[in-house]
């Protein structure tokens, strides 16, 4: 039977117009299959999830706390502790440890997840109010992904602040300021300080907003609200478990001076990959800042608010992502502008795709959803542990097995690992608490002890340690074996010093992903 007539029986048509029909119906479902295949990729990527060092304290001491029924302001967990203990993350911690306790490392992961659905659905929701859809939005929901990507890999209670972030922007932006949101941010503000301390980021954009709502042309009723809804929203920070003692333990905390975290550093100091997202961040900003004047009704609010988070992001990298949402949630519209100038360039000189390239794209688009569905299972079952900044996996049971108890000198970052694998036996000298329980005197005790061999006596006869646990790369390892101190366990990464005793362990190292909560 000849080719064509099925062809004519199933279209009623000439073969040469059903192979039409055929080639149209691929054209259109590879742009679905395409944005499936994109859908499945972004999901996998947002599931891979890594281990921070405070994660195992974060869980801890959320289930001391729901499980206790308080909030400890008493450190039991380090013996060095010289502060009382303002836990300004608690509530996050509670929602963290509930979820690891329902589903253990898959739990963490689908918190996160759910958390980032949260802000790109803030992404979306503002986008569809400036009219902007289909490839443009997909477009600018990449743009926040990566702009944020550095902050959202890791489940910590920052995420919490990110996602509060965006749809306090959302408010702010519906209807000119509207009576729900007088209600609405002050609850999402009575949330927000018992999470995060990156309240205070929104704060200050709720502040600038009001400030430029109050000198510009906008409607008296909306300043009337707005500046209610500025009061109302700073009361409602008073609402937690350390009422305005949570106002000054900020004050004296949050500042640009963290050295050692990487995090608050410069972006310049953060290597290329850093600084070349924030300059594409910013020179979007900026084209789209110009835009915005020349057509937009009332910019000032909206470029105000997104150059104050380009200048602090500059300074302080963990602001990246506020930077990012706020310049595609306030100025999308902007951007989509200055994007399509580009795209219409692009598209004026690529010929229609053929037969071969939509065959082509349908495949490519079916590997991605088979491969990104693969890997979001995979990273379920997965919080990912950097073996390059984590202690060697076989310290704690070593620990176990030979009882050791008392004081525990111990590498910063290693601090709550220890908490969760070696506490109560073993008590910690530090940990990644920091300002909540720590004084910056011990903090900064601590890092000579680590960088300047000669300072360690005078840290060993304050802390009096019985034990002590730190990479084994530090010059100090060195000087300490030879004041004496053996060496009890050695591994690839570090090594465990004790007071008397020969050799007793090592440990390979060990292949393979480590995942949460290890060891």
């Amino acid at each position: 039977m000849p080719r064509s007539a099925p062809a004519r029986r199933a279209c009623g048509a000439p073969a040469q117009v059903c192979r039409l029909a055929v080639t149209n119906r691929y054209t259109q479902l590879a742009p679905f299959l395409l944005r499936v295949a994109l859908a499945a990729v972004l999901f996998a990527w947002l599931s891979h999830t890594r281990a921070d060092p405070d994660l195992w304290g974060h869980v801890r001491f959320g289930h001391d706390i729901v499980s206790g029924r308080a909030i400890a302001t008493v450190d039991t967990y380090s013996f060095m502790s010289d502060r009382p203990w303002i836990n300004h993350e608690w509530l996050s911690e509670c929602v963290m440890y509930v979820a690891y306790a329902a589903g253990g490392p898959a739990g963490l992961v689908a918190l996160k997840v759910l958390l980032l659905v949260a802000v790109l659905g803030a992404v979306y929701v503002a986008l569809g109010r400036q009219s902007v859809t289909g490839t443009s939005r997909d477009l600018l929901l990449a743009v926040v992904i990566l702009g944020t990507f550095g902050q959202i890999n890791h489940i910590r209670p920052q995420v919490f602040s990110l996602a509060a972030f965006s749809w306090l922007l959302v408010l702010l932006t519906s209807s000119g300021g509207g009576r729900a949101g007088i209600l609405l941010i002050p609850a999402l503000f009575v949330a927000w300080v018992n999470m995060h301390g990156g309240w205070i980021v929104g704060g200050a954009t709720l502040a600038l907003w009001t400030a430029f709502s109050l000198s510009t042309a906008v409607p008296r009723a909306v300043k009337i609200r707005l500046t209610a809804c500025g009061v109302l929203s700073l009361l409602a920070t008073l609402l937690n478990p350390y009422g305005w003692k949570m106002w000054l333990f900020l004050w004296n905390t949050v500042g640009f001076s963290r050295a050692e975290i990487s995090e608050w550093q410069p972006v310049f100091r953060l290597g290329p990959a850093v600084l070349i997202v924030w300059s594409v961040l910013a020179l979007a900003a900026v084209a789209a800042a110009v835009r915005a004047f020349a057509q937009s009704e009332h910019p000032v609010r909206k470029v105000a608010v997104v150059l104050f988070l380009g200048i602090a992001s500059f300074q302080v990298s963990r602001l990246r992502a506020f930077f990012a949402v706020a310049l595609v949630v306030l100025l999308g519209r902007e951007l989509v502008f200055v994007l399509d100038r580009f795209r219409r360039r692009r598209d004026a000189a690529v010929p229609p795709p053929g037969r071969a390239a939509v065959a082509a794209a349908v495949t490519i688009a079916c590997v991605l959803i088979a491969g990104g569905g693969a890997a979001v299972a995979r990273n379920l079952g997965c919080v990912r542990m950097d073996s390059s900044g984590l202690p060697d996996a076989r310290v704690p049971d070593f620990a176990a097995a030979h009882q050791l108890r008392g004081r525990l000198a111990v590498w910063f970052d290693w601090g709550e690992y220890a908490i969760w694998h070696l506490g109560p036996a073993l008590s910690v000298s530090v940990d990644g608490r920091r300002e909540t329980v720590y004084s910056d005197d011990l903090l900064r005790r601590h890092l000579m002890f680590y960088y300047v061999p000669s300072t360690r006596q005078q840290f060993l006869d304050e802390v009096r340690p019985d034990y002590i646990w730190l990479p084994s790369h530090l010059r100090v390892v060195e000087s300490l074996r030879a004041d004496g101190w053996k060496e009890l366990f050695a591994g690839p990464g570090s090594v465990l010093l004790g007071r008397a005793g020969e050799p007793r362990g090592s440990s390979p190292v060990v292949a393979g992903d480590r995942c949460f909560p290890g060891p």
